[in-house]
């Protein structure tokens, strides 16, 4: 019984690689005929005048007036101008602060990060990840002024969502934030639970769909360090709320979030349009 079942589980890993090489091949060849008919074209406005990175001068702009500017960075939500961040948190902060102790980000949820986003995860463009890993390094650089973080660990990703995607988005923009930086990056945390999208879900709701979600594996490595959690967007922070919960439970001294985007109403970012 035991190597019948063993033969089965190979089988059914089998053909999931194949799947996954099939569905990369297709994406591949999809990408290279769009770039045949319109070569160049800015990700963010569709424009055909993009500049490495893939967003065209305009949009760069607009990226680099997002990442200046002022949030939170205890749960990333952007301040006002007037007000200061403050490392016990601001108005739009839970009532319980998160178990992460800070959040490295790059803006809001809005274009062009939004699109960089989506044409990440949805669509392997994983050469975006080099400019915004180099960004998210200058942040992570910057915010952590008493001590650069030991190890970069990304969210970790269930193994039937990366089979129907083809790739691990997290762990590809943990790398481009570990070039620069020189940090290894660790697999300690793992995902030990499958859980629906969270999209649409109130806080309370995300809190209870991740509870129980992830675990960590050689917990004697993490103990005393300080990890950096890297995630592509954070909304309530729960996801990253259970992972360092674990990672705490683990031994680490600390946790700080890096992510591309904070997604957040409108209103939070809109008096800073049109500066």
């Amino acid at each position: 019984m035991y190597r019948k079942e063993q033969k089965r589980r190979l089988m059914g890993v089998n053909m999931g690689r194949a799947m996954m090489k099939a569905g990369e091949f297709l994406r591949y060849a999809g990408r290279g005929m769009v770039d045949l008919i319109w070569p160049d074209v800015c990700l963010a406005c569709s424009r055909a005048d993009a500049e490495e990175g893939g967003l065209c001068e305009p949009c760069g702009r607009t990226l680099l007036s997002h990442v200046s500017l002022p949030y939170c960075p205890r749960c990333g939500a952007t301040l006002g101008p007037n007000i200061l961040p403050r490392l016990d948190g601001c108005g739009s902060c839970p009532t319980a602060l998160p178990r992460f102790d800070r959040v490295v980000r790059l803006g809001p949820y809005a274009a062009p990060l939004r699109t960089i986003v989506r044409e990440l995860k949805y669509h392997r463009r994983v050469e975006l990840c080099g400019r915004m890993g180099g960004l998210l390094a200058q942040a992570v650089t910057a915010a952590c002024d008493d001590g650069p973080p030991d190890v970069i660990l990304p969210v970790p990703m269930h193994w039937r969502r990366r089979l129907a995607r083809g790739h691990d988005h997290s762990r590809v923009l943990a790398r481009a934030i570990a070039r620069p930086l020189k940090l290894p990056i660790g697999d300690e945390l793992i995902r030990v639970r499958h859980t629906p999208a969270q999209v649409g879900l109130t806080r309370a709701q995300r809190q209870e769909n991740i509870r129980g979600a992830f675990g960590v594996v050689r917990a004697e490595t993490l103990g005393g360090a300080h990890v950096l959690l890297v995630d592509d967007v954070t909304t309530t922070g729960a996801t990253a709320d259970e992972a360092a919960a674990m990672l705490a439970k683990a031994g680490a001294r600390r946790v700080s979030l890096a992510v591309i985007a904070k997604s957040e109403p409108p209103a939070a970012y809109a008096e800073y349009w049109g500066r």
